[in-house]
């Protein structure tokens, strides 16, 4: 897989488009997205982040002059994302706890991780010991505070949000990703692609799985770019 600059600059050559400088944070560490993403990325009217963390994609987002909503479900996290965000007066944090019905009070799993597994769920058997998939083998929940939920369409309602001015979807809520379509009955059709992470096996225990997820994706219009390869990884969807 290409490394990340050296897409982005493949996808420019091809536009006639000149390259300065591509600012990506030192703090970068996921998979080099292949050229498909970064086209769509180019194409679209906005981002729609879900899973922010502290926005390590905010530079990448930021170089192709994309509006983006980030949402974060940890308060901690969150006051960090605010600070990293203040110099992308496009890129808006907010900061809730999204899943498939509104106002349900849940226990959110904090991870020892730096926060960035944390979810609604506890870790399965290929997240601890001897079976786990990570390259941290000590990787558990710490600690957990109590979140209230809302539904993305309710939340997208509530803050007043112009959905069409962000139709590419980056969907990575740590086992929740089914929950959070779910939720989204009323918007989705408004969406024309979605990164979202999926799991194959026990990564969370009664979290999403990638058939449930493909089944629902594709109920609604939308077909995987490539197939899944490993036990845990990102994949695009694009509506048909």
């Amino acid at each position: 897989m290409l490394d990340i600059k050296k897409n982005i600059k493949l996808l420019l050559f091809k536009k006639n488009l000149k390259v300065e400088k591509i600012y990506i944070q030192k703090d970068y560490n996921q998979t080099a997205p292949r050229i498909e993403l970064l086209q769509k990325m180019v194409k679209c009217s906005g981002i729609l982040h879900l899973g922010a963390h502290r926005g390590s994609e905010a530079g990448v987002y930021e170089y192709f002059g994309k509006k983006v909503i980030w949402v974060e479900a940890n308060p901690k996290i969150f006051l960090d994302l605010k600070i990293n965000l203040k110099k992308y007066i496009f890129q808006k944090p907010y900061c809730q706890l999204l899943n498939n019905k509104d106002n349900i009070l849940v226990n959110f799993n904090i991870s020892n991780n730096d926060g960035a597994s944390s979810s609604i769920f506890k870790f399965g058997k290929l997240s601890t010991g001897k079976k786990s998939i990570w390259k941290k083998k000590n990787l558990k929940m710490i600690n957990g505070i109590k979140l209230k939920t809302l539904t993305l369409d309710t939340f997208i309602k509530i803050n007043k949000i112009d959905i069409k001015k962000y139709n590419h979807w980056v969907v990575d809520v740590q086992g929740a990703e089914l929950n959070v379509l779910e939720g989204s009955a009323n918007n989705l059709k408004y969406c024309k692609s979605i990164l979202i992470e999926v799991s194959k096996g026990d990564i969370y225990k009664n979290g999403s799985q990638w058939i449930d997820v493909l089944k629902f994706l594709k109920k609604n219009n939308f077909k995987p770019l490539w197939k899944i390869q490993n036990k845990h990884q990102d994949i695009l969807f694009v509506r048909n």
